[in-house]
């Protein structure tokens, strides 16, 4: 079932209010960052094309954002390295498709970079369904095995991969 009305957009200035609600609502600990630094970050990431920043609009407010950033390509490399900082949704508005279309106008963000993305994140751990219901592997191996990454490889085709591709080799399903 879809959120009726939802529309995912890139954010826009007049957005920093509702998104820093969303933000503190994700991350109690986002209340102490101040007011005024949360806005200069939040209008450099939308004047940042290294940053995709959406929004998921409903029900007359926000009810969600995603955040990524393309890290760009090494001294050695032929492709870029991006990372899903945040994606949240309004625990009220959950099920209804929102994080799939944050997440689906992020890997669209992606494909269009200048060089092909290997694109990374982590995930609370209960957010990791969420992931494999996309058809993401969870790697349970590193710092945060509570915490497993998640990738998107778009080095060798920019077209979605299918769920079989998806997820690092050799990752196993859950942690």
């Amino acid at each position: 079932m879809t959120l009726e009305g939802l529309v995912v957009r890139a954010a826009r200035p007049e957005d920093a209010a509702e998104v820093r609600r969303l933000s503190i609502s994700f991350t109690p600990a986002a209340q102490e960052v101040p007011p005024e630094a949360f806005q200069t970050r939040f209008a450099q990431f939308l004047a940042d094309a290294a940053w995709c920043f959406p929004v998921a609009q409903a029900r007359g407010g926000l009810v969600g954002y995603g955040l990524a950033q393309d890290f760009g390509p090494g001294l050695r490399a032929t492709f870029t390295t991006g990372r899903v900082h945040d994606v949240f949704v309004d625990p009220g508005t959950r099920l209804g498709g929102t994080g799939r279309a944050l997440m689906e106008f992020i890997f669209d963000w992606s494909r269009t970079r200048p060089q092909p993305m290997i694109l990374d994140w982590q995930a609370t751990p209960l957010a990791v369904g969420f992931y494999e219901a996309l058809g993401f592997t969870a790697d349970c191996v590193g710092d945060f095995p509570t915490h497993p990454g998640f990738s998107l490889d778009l080095r060798e085709s920019p077209i979605h991969p299918s769920s079989t591709d998806r997820g690092l080799p050799g990752a196993e399903p859950g942690c």
